[in-house]
């Protein structure tokens, strides 16, 4: 049975006015438990607007998202905050780090809106950044770290509440080819442990690392 399905989506941003745009044209897609996905495609193609359905940042225009068998009720903010809260963890190309704030107080930010107490929400972000062999690095701003380090403290932030998809948007556009290597690495491993993982990449070398490939092309998708 699959964790997540897409059935003909669509997505039209500004419908009905002369700067309409349709992102997403009959979009179906089928993601199993364990599953490793690379999307590709042209800048501006609709990758990051499939991811943001995928993770109900965002509202189809027309379709069906189905999440373990039950139709994702968009309307419904609470659900929404469910499911990002508990169920997916976001991995973004630049980060989306609190600056002034330190890489605790970065992985505890999914946590905030939980019934977790504060001192509970510090000892699973330690914990999430030990996992990752960064623990070190508790105490210090994010604008004091390198992209690597920037990055793995956001790769610990989406798996702090245990997600069982992550998905990840460009994950290495901002780092150099080694750091980029060692992301993916990181990222390859979360799968090989259990977690759903869909990288958004441009890069075909990483493409050519996830077991399926799917294609957005002027908001269609194909795979293989």
């Amino acid at each position: 049975m699959s964790i997540l399905t897409l059935r003909n989506i669509g997505k039209i941003y500004n419908p009905g006015k002369a700067n309409s745009c349709e992102a997403l044209r009959g979009v179906d897609l089928d993601i199993e438990r364990g599953d490793l996905i690379a999307v590709i495609g042209e800048s501006g193609s609709g990758k990051s607007t499939l991811l943001h359905i995928l993770g109900c940042l965002d509202t189809p225009t027309s379709g069906e998202v189905v999440f373990d068998g039950k139709k994702v009720n968009f309307k419904s903010t609470k659900t929404l905050a469910g499911y990002r809260g508990k169920r997916i963890g976001f991995v973004l190309q630049d980060f989306g780090l609190i600056l002034g704030e330190t890489a605790l107080e970065n992985v505890c930010v999914p946590l905030l809106f939980s019934r977790t107490s504060y001192s509970k929400m510090k000892s699973m972000a330690r914990q999430s950044l030990n996992k990752l062999g960064i623990g070190k690095l508790c105490g210090k701003r994010a604008d004091q770290l390198s992209g690597g380090q920037k990055q793995r403290v956001a790769i610990a932030r989406a798996l702090v509440n245990d997600p069982e998809i992550i998905l990840a948007d460009e994950p290495t556009g901002a780092l150099d080819s080694k750091t980029s290597e060692e992301i993916v690495g990181l990222l390859l491993e979360l799968n090989k442990k259990g977690k759903t993982v869909i990288i958004v990449t441009h890069d075909p070398k990483i493409a050519a690392q996830c077991r399926r490939v799917v294609t957005i092309s002027d908001g269609c998708l194909s795979e293989g």
